[in-house]
């Protein structure tokens, strides 16, 4: 595996509109989410009468002790929102001589998007009105009827919707930034698992030497998994393969992966058995994760010299070897390590001849589910893997599974196709 972080089949071995902007931004932004005095309010209404009226109503709010600017046309609505202190809410006919209809509204929110806004209204276009909220008013006044406390409610309804807008925007993008920045660390944590993988070019020297090629399919279920696989080359034409799945899947088993590989690269030093050396992994790991967590291991040692396979299991999905002799499944049966510190792991051993051929799989092959809700199952996935054996390789293997398995597995998924040349 090189640096690149995508899942899939690898082979190894083959200035004044600026200030405006700015202003607008400053005076569109509540000073303060409900106001009972001080409050300053825009009205922008071009028949006189009504504008005495809503006036002669605000003053009669004393609880309110409203500053009122009154203009009659939505330009020099839009200059005052430039020109002066910051508004509270603005008061707003729809009907303006240099604007009409719901036209208003958005040129209003335009120079001002956060400014709270109480649209004006005749009796005949309730419809209006109601158009005019869809796109961003907060409240509605009918003109034509008394105001009296009216207008005092709609104003503090109108800062209050707006305040809770302002709030729930700046939630979001608080959000939003923790996603990208969650993300950015998921994107670098995966980076770094598929660091951990065998590198083409890195290890394709020594396996052609050995005679041996791999062909590998990875893929966690998310960002970052618990499944990894790993090679170790002992020398004296021996080679170490390992994979483990850890329980859960994201951070939790991502971290847990780092762990177990740190240890594999001590421990393969340590002992060239892979009895032992499962059974000194699991004395680890107990002390290193977490009570419930735990780990399914396969690790196998190819003397190629000899022309032996020998290898240990912790609960693995049991590995299919290929020979001249047929098809065999290997003894992974034990208990996941990390569950019980005393717990032995036993070595096996068979032959391993020119020809031969092992392949190596996650859960997530046998327990992903078929379009009838059926899992693949130990015995779909061995015809599978007997039908493309001989000619194939692990391609033609997910070609068979990705078919079977139309949606994907959701679960981390790795599986290995090792053969002796």
């Amino acid at each position: 595996m090189n640096a690149q972080v995508d899942a899939g089949l690898v082979l190894l071995g083959g200035q004044r509109e600026q200030r405006t902007v700015q202003r607008a931004e400053a005076v569109s932004t509540p000073r303060h989410p409900v106001r009972s005095r001080d409050l300053r309010i825009l009205l922008v209404e071009d028949m006189l009468g009504d504008a005495r009226l809503i006036q002669h109503a605000l003053r009669n709010q004393t609880d309110l002790h409203p500053t009122v600017v009154h203009v009659e046309t939505l330009a020099a609505a839009r200059d005052k929102l430039v020109e002066e202190e910051p508004f509270d809410v603005a008061l707003l006919d729809l009907s303006l001589p240099d604007s009409a209809g719901i036209e208003t509204v958005t040129r209003l929110l335009a120079a001002a998007p956060l400014l709270p806004i109480v649209v004006m209204t005749g009796l005949s276009d309730p419809v209006l009105a109601e158009r005019a909220l869809e796109l961003g008013a907060q409240d509605y006044l009918v003109k034509g009827e008394d105001p009296g406390s009216a207008v005092g409610r709609a104003i503090r309804y109108a800062i209050t919707r707006m305040a809770a807008q302002i709030e729930r925007g700046e939630l979001i993008d608080r959000l939003r930034q923790e996603q990208d920045r969650v993300g950015r660390e998921l994107a670098a944590a995966r980076a770094m698992q598929f660091d951990l993988l065998p590198r083409p070019g890195l290890v394709e020297p020594g396996l052609r030497a050995l005679g041996i090629s791999i062909e590998a399919y990875f893929e966690p279920s998310s960002m970052i998994g618990g499944d990894l696989w790993g090679l170790f080359e002992r020398g004296a034409g021996r080679l170490d393969l390992f994979s483990f799945d850890f329980s859960g899947h994201g951070i939790s088993a991502a971290l847990n992966v780092f762990r177990l590989h740190t240890l594999m690269g001590s421990l393969c030093r340590s002992t060239s058995d892979p009895g032992e050396l499962l059974t000194a992994a699991n004395r680890e790991l107990k002390t290193l994760i977490a009570p419930g967590q735990f780990a399914t291991m396969f690790h196998a040692v190819l003397d190629l010299e000899n022309g032996e396979l020998a290898w240990a299991g912790a609960g693995a999905p049991p590995p299919l070897v290929f020979t001249t002799d047929g098809m065999r499944m290997l003894d992974t049966s034990g208990l996941p390590l990390g569950i019980s510190a005393g717990t032995r792991y036993p070595t096996r051993c068979m032959e391993f001849p020119h020809g031969a051929a092992l392949f190596v799989y996650s859960d997530a092959m046998t327990e992903s589910l078929c379009p009838d809700g059926t899992m693949v199952g130990e015995d779909g996935l061995r015809a599978m893997v007997v039908d493309c054996a001989s000619t194939q390789g692990l391609a033609g293997i997910m070609a068979q599974f990705q078919d079977a398995v139309p949606g994907g597995s959701d679960d981390d998924l790795t599986a290995l196709w090792l053969r002796r040349t």
